[in-house]
């Protein structure tokens, strides 16, 4: 088993659904390794690579603190294996009369390794043969290095469904071909057949969910230059996410939802998505109005349901 030495070479966020992934780099070569991790993982890496201090110990600094009061070394980690789209690791430890391997994430193992300065590898054929590339100098720029002390990504904020939405614009932006994504995307989530809230108001307020996004790719084609101004997120679909958070606050909501997305893509005034509701007679006040009708038929609907039990 060959085990290839690697060095982190950044922890980057994805312009298009904003997760995080740490890049590892061949020391001696020219293969790059990319590994998807959640974004306590990636801070608690991207904070020990920019030295930055923090007032109490984290996570990964009490496992370091812990092995060194065992009186262990960590000898190395590595990315030991790649099964099913999931990487394995391990950390190695060295103690005085013997060799300990602890399986864990490779995220865990790349902190690790990081705080006491231990060499990290990967496995050459079960691991880099499989997932290893090769980039070029127009791939090394994308992506956004991560900082240390950000503040919380906005997507936080969004309802897991309110994410599956952001994510389908995503790949129904792939499917048309298209290197951005914009209103026109995000609508065409927000009609799709999963039923959401946001589905069945527009559904309610005469949409016809069955035939609207022909609609929207026909528009999305004719009008692409206005919002396809760049990669990734378009400038409205950034300001219609903003919209979304703030109808988020003023109704009270603790997390963005579906519906709060429709109303974001009406108040963006230049997008695709918001011209064709409007179009269609769709405003904030008729949105409202539906949602008023829809919280209080499921708020009935729920003390219905309690006094049966």
């Amino acid at each position: 088993m060959a085990e290839i030495e690697m060095v982190i070479d950044s922890v980057r966020v994805s312009l298009m659904n904003y997760q995080r992934v740490v890049i590892l780099k061949e020391k001696e070569g020219k293969r790059y390794l990319p590994c998807w991790v959640g974004p306590a993982e990636a801070d608690a890496i991207s904070v020990k690579m920019q030295g930055v201090s923090v007032p109490r110990p984290l996570t990964h600094d009490f496992v370091c603190a812990v092995i060194d009061n065992l009186k262990a070394t960590v000898k190395h980690a590595i990315i030991s294996d790649l099964k099913k789209d999931t990487f394995y690791a391990k950390v190695v430890l060295i103690t005085d009369d013997e060799r300990i391997e602890i399986d864990c994430r490779p995220s865990d193992a790349l902190a690790v390794a990081l705080r006491v300065g231990a060499p990290i590898f990967a496995d050459d054929q079960r691991v880099l043969d499989k997932a290893g590339i090769l980039l070029d100098e127009e791939d090394k720029t994308q992506g956004i290095v991560l900082e240390p002390e950000r503040k919380p990504s906005k997507f936080e904020k969004f309802s897991q469904s309110a994410q599956d939405i952001l994510t389908l614009g995503e790949q129904e932006a792939k499917r048309l071909n298209h290197n951005f994504v914009g209103t026109g995307h995000l609508l065409l989530a927000l009609v799709k057949d999963t039923p959401t809230t946001a589905s069945e108001l527009l559904k309610n307020l005469g949409i016809d969910l069955t035939k609207i996004p022909v609609e929207i790719e026909t528009n999305i084609n004719q009008r692409s230059s206005i919002e396809a101004v760049e990669t990734g997120l378009t400038s409205a679909v950034k300001e219609a996410i903003e919209l979304s958070i703030a109808e988020a606050k003023r109704l009270g909501a603790k997390e963005v939802q579906t519906e709060h997305i429709v109303l974001g893509l009406i108040r963006q005034s230049d997008g695709i998505a918001g011209s064709l509701l409007k179009n269609r007679g769709i405003n904030v006040e008729k949105v409202y109005g539906e949602l008023i009708r829809l919280y209080t038929q499921s708020w009935f609907g729920q003390e219905a349901q309690s006094s049966w039990q």
